[in-house]
């Protein structure tokens, strides 16, 4: 995502290379389900759930927000009050218009899809909670297919109207990744086991990208970007459920498991929402050629990361711990299931090492 708006920001001559980029917002919302399902506690009441996600994306979102609007005063950009307000609710992705949707902090519109994933969540949770794995996979593969031949029907029937512009960042849409990943977490977790390798998983990654050339090939990229997404999806999904495997089989520590990517995990949150901020501050510093740009994406990323671990040691950990121990404070951490109406099955003996450290 990051050489992806890079190339956006300042490096449009290298957008072929990185397009598929764009495909990492679906690689991020089955994650975002699978980490919440498979990390689920029977404990935790819904309050206490909303309390948690809001402790978690909201301090830091809020941040970078201000950081936008100093960025917007000192380019004199023309984005509104009610543009703002849009953003800090984080109901931007439902707007439909651009200007709003990737109004200040662009990147926060996949915010506003995981504020509407959380809010169902819970619900959600209940229901699949009940399903043995292999009605799960049928769910699954038929949310998969829905939101496949929604988004190529539409492509047929209007093809003049951009519908990739529409539909690539809205919420209602983009929960059929984030379904996909929580059927997946709690198949996993009643016992499900996949019989492949993180090869396979690799494979079947690096296939998607295969597919999306031929429909690149089909329709025009900036349309036929929400379908890509979601054919990505079975890809996507094989390669969670193998690092997935190996996690909790406790495999052979692989490149992913190093200590150095587990920091940058810790730190992917923050990295997200700053570094567009930084190549957009790299572009306004005026670079013209096609080296000066490709110099400051570079520096601009390198700005980015250590920027990403300051503000995630300094400010969004930090805080994040004060709300949660805030709310602990003023009452039990849990109560009867009975009582708090909880939502979860007991988690597993082993968690992810994202879930543990995001959750």
């Amino acid at each position: 995502m990051v050489l992806y708006h890079a190339a956006v920001t300042l490096v449009p001559e290298m957008y072929p290379l990185v397009s598929m980029g764009q495909t990492g917002v679906t690689f991020f919302f089955l994650l975002s389900g699978f980490v919440l399902a498979w990390s689920m506690n029977p404990k935790t009441t819904k309050r206490q759930f909303y309390w948690r996600r809001f402790a978690r994306i909201w301090p830091l979102h809020a941040l970078t927000a201000l950081a936008a609007v100093v960025l917007v005063f000192a380019t004199q950009g023309d984005q509104s009050v009610p543009q703002l307000l849009a953003s800090l609710l984080l109901v931007q992705g439902w707007l439909g218009d651009q200007h709003w949707v990737y109004a200040y902090n662009g990147v926060s519109w996949s915010l506003s899809c995981e504020a509407f994933f959380y809010a169902v969540f819970p619900f959600l949770a209940v229901r699949l909670a009940r399903l043995e794995p292999g009605k799960l996979f049928r769910v699954g593969a038929t949310v998969f297919v829905a939101a496949v031949s929604f988004i190529a029907v539409l492509l047929a029937l209007g093809p003049g109207f951009d519908w990739g512009a529409l539909f690539y960042t809205f919420p209602a849409f983009r929960i059929a990744e984030f379904i996909v990943g929580v059927c997946l977490a709690i198949a996993m977790r009643k016992g499900w086991k996949p019989r492949f390798g993180i090869g396979v998983g690799v494979a079947a990654a690096i296939g998607s990208f295969l597919i999306l050339e031929i429909v690149d090939g089909i329709a025009p990229w900036h349309t036929a970007g929400p379908l890509a997404g979601a054919l990505c999806i079975p890809g996507y999904a094989l390669l969670i459920a193998a690092y997935a495997d190996r996690d909790r089989c406790g495999g052979r520590p692989t490149f992913a498991s190093s200590p150095a990517m587990v920091k940058l995990g810790e730190w992917s949150f923050a990295l997200y929402l700053v570094h567009e901020l930084v190549l957009r501050t790299a572009l306004e510093l005026g670079p013209e050629s096609l080296a000066e740009r490709a110099a400051f994406a570079v520096v601009g990323i390198a700005i980015s990361i250590p920027l990403a671990g300051a503000a995630y040691t300094f400010f969004e950990r930090p805080l994040e711990a004060r709300l949660r121990n805030r709310a602990s404070s003023r009452g039990p951490v849990a109560e009867p299931a009975e009582k708090t109406g909880s939502f979860a099955e007991p988690a597993p003996e082993r968690t992810l090492t994202e879930a543990s450290a995001r959750g």
